[in-house]
């Protein structure tokens, strides 16, 4: 019942990572002297009191909150937005963390062994064992995200501090074996497309993603896309573990992400031809799992009682997790079939290799493993390794032999099945050699990966004799074979005594790939190389015998047109041409298309062109 000393207060929180720091702060104020009504909001990051002020004071209320660890940033509402500079500095350093992993390999850790048929029940433990150390890259940020504490204050006991962690691992072990009694009974794999397991992962790296952001505290207004069981089943549990009963709920749903090892040990299952079998096995293999995913997760949960150490142990646990979400979504969305190459997007921006390394990558990327052509046939011949694709270089029109040696022990859980979706190829490797037949009718470069994302590489296509050109064989220039798209036509505008136009170089290509600009007066090209694909890294022009490298963002190249010439991408894979005419103003673009369109591209040698620093104020014909 309210009274006339009954005033409502609306505080402004700070500190509450999660639902479960709302539920506890609204549990603490409901069990205080004088409040009569309490509504906290982790999404708004508010707390609505409505107490009897003989009884209880602003202060005291504060106090109160303060006590769990929590900050009372204001009165009257909402809470402020962080500063920008901070939230900048944070993502920052989740994005350069993210492509240091990647640049050292540990993001992309793949390498772990495959269960085979007929090992004895001690060595699936053991393989479990090691597998854990793939399980820590691809969902160490989703065991942190459960087990991680939250604010300061009201500690539980360290018997109480492990609770999540056993629920997590808990909920994997059950997941597990359910799984592999079903694939036992069943006879038959529970597998999904590579496409929507790619998806699966696209969407539980968002969340990740989000999770860490949301415990960083930077983007408030993410904070309504969080993950957390109903009130009804966290009521009770709030005084016991932070969590509630969600890191039971979050390991079963985990233990059903896609990944190699856990395919390979569902195939295990699914030999032994029986239910009991196969849920022992996989029982094993997940209880081998556990000691190092438990550790981390009672590590994290036992710094509740180390005050000192909560609140950085959190802010970092919170950017691991956004880190390992960033490696799951870039393992989707390489799965996926994208061929916008995101992870080697951020890499390149925040880990960058050095100008001579990058140009070594590049002519290595263009290269290859080239072909060998023998009756009308092109057969490339290749090595797999544990942690690593071939990256090839193939001729367009000419059939494709491509020979993948598989030495004993190359094959894992990650590599053992290649997903090459430009060719609609599946192939599961096997020891000895492995031969993938396709035809390639395209010229670009299209990407390919292991069935789990994360092993990746690429597959040139050329015009014919390119591919010899990139190796320094070619003699002199061979035609390419190559159309200028001509859908998209950019015609410079004319300002003063100089004439400006801009066109873009992507992954994918250039546009427009067509600029029209007026003959005798100085041009000002700017290229937005939006691509940090190795082969796009410059931009040759034969008729002026020079290449330009690239920088990212805005390379601005000058001249004074006097005829028209062409251009391509250092990789000779993406062409575009320069129309001069005599008048803007009176312009036939279907003329200038059928022009190009029937205009033949050609590859020339390396020796025919002269470098230059980049495209940046550099020169292409009569410069000023």
């Amino acid at each position: 019942m309210k009274t006339g000393n009954d005033k409502n207060v609306v505080f402004g929180i700070g500190g509450m990572t999660c639902v479960n720091c709302q539920n506890r702060i609204e549990k603490k104020l409901k069990n205080t002297a004088g409040i009569r009504e309490v509504l906290v909001s982790y999404v708004n990051g508010t707390a609505s009191v409505t107490c009897n002020e003989s009884v209880i004071s602003r202060r005291e209320i504060i106090r109160v909150i303060e006590a769990l660890g929590y900050r009372v940033l204001e009165e009257g509402g909402r809470k402020p937005l962080p500063a920008a500079a901070r939230a900048a500095g944070a993502l920052i350093v989740v994005f350069a963390l993210y492509a240091l992993l990647r640049r050292s390999g540990v993001a992309g850790f793949a390498a772990v062994p495959l269960a085979q048929a007929g090992m004895g029940y001690g060595m699936l433990f053991v393989i479990g064992l090691v597998t854990s150390l793939h399980c820590a890259a691809m969902c160490g940020g989703i065991n942190l995200s459960q087990c991680l504490p939250g604010a300061a204050g009201e500690r539980p006991a360290r018997a109480a501090a492990l609770v999540p962690a056993v629920l997590y691992n808990s909920g994997r072990v059950v997941s597990y074996t359910v799984v592999g009694i079903i694939v036992g009974a069943a006879g038959s794999v529970l597998t999904v497309s590579g496409r929507f397991q790619g998806i699966l992962q696209l969407a539980a790296g968002v969340f990740m993603v989000i999770m860490g952001i949301n415990m960083l505290g930077i983007f408030p207004a993410l904070r309504r896309f969080s993950l957390h069981m109903p009130k009804i089943f966290t009521r009770k549990n709030d005084g016991q573990n932070r969590g509630g009963g969600r890191p039971l709920v979050v390991g079963l749903l985990n233990g059903l992400m896609p990944c190699g090892p856990l395919q390979a040990m569902q195939l295990y299952a699914l030999s032994t031809g029986s239910p009991i079998a196969g849920g022992v096995s996989m029982f094993l293999f997940s209880m081998g799992t556990v000691p190092f995913m438990f550790g981390i997760g009672a590590l994290s949960s036992l710094l509740t009682n180390a005050p000192a150490l909560t609140a950085k142990a959190a802010k970092a646990g919170a950017v691991l997790v956004a880190v390992l979400g960033l490696t799951m979504f870039s393992n989707g969305w390489s799965l996926a079939g994208f061929h916008f190459n995101f992870a080697d997007s951020i890499t390149a921006i925040f880990a960058p290799d050095g100008p001579a390394v990058s140009r070594r990558n590049a002519a290595a990327a263009a290269a290859g493993s080239l072909p060998v052509i023998e009756n009308g046939v092109q057969t490339v011949n290749s090595a797999l390794s544990g942690g690593r694709y071939p990256a090839i270089t193939v001729q367009r029109g000419i059939p494709v032999k491509w020979i993948i040696n598989a030495p004993q022990g190359s094959i894992n859980g990650c590599n053992n099945r290649m997903i090459i979706r430009e060719y609609g190829i599946e192939h599961r490797f096997t020891p000895g050699e492995n031969v993938i037949e396709f035809n390639p009718e395209k010229a670009g470069r299209f990407p390919y990966s292991c069935w789990m994302g994360m092993i990746r590489s690429s597959i040139t296509v050329v015009a014919e004799g390119a591919a010899a050109d990139a190796a320094g064989a070619g003699p002199g220039p061979v035609p390419a074979g190559v159309l200028i798209p001509t859908d998209r036509i950019a015609l410079a505008e004319v300002a003063g005594n100089f004439q400006a136009v801009k066109i873009n170089l992507r992954d994918d290509g250039i546009d427009p790939a067509v600029i029209v600009v007026q003959k005798g007066i100085q041009v000002e090209w700017t290229i937005n190389n939006d691509s940090l694909d190795p082969g796009n890294s410059g931009l040759v022009f034969p008729a002026y015998y020079s290449r330009f490298n690239m920088e990212q963002g805005d390379n601005v190249i000058r001249f004074i047109p006097a005829g028209d010439f062409d251009f391509s991408t250092a990789d000779n894979v993406f062409y575009g041409f320069v129309k001069t005419v005599d008048d803007l103003g009176s312009v036939d673009i279907e003329e200038i298309r059928t022009e190009v369109s029937g205009h033949e591209t050609m590859v020339y040698p390396e020796a025919y062109f002269e470098d230059t620093a980049s495209a940046a104020g550099g020169c292409c014909g009569a410069v000023s």
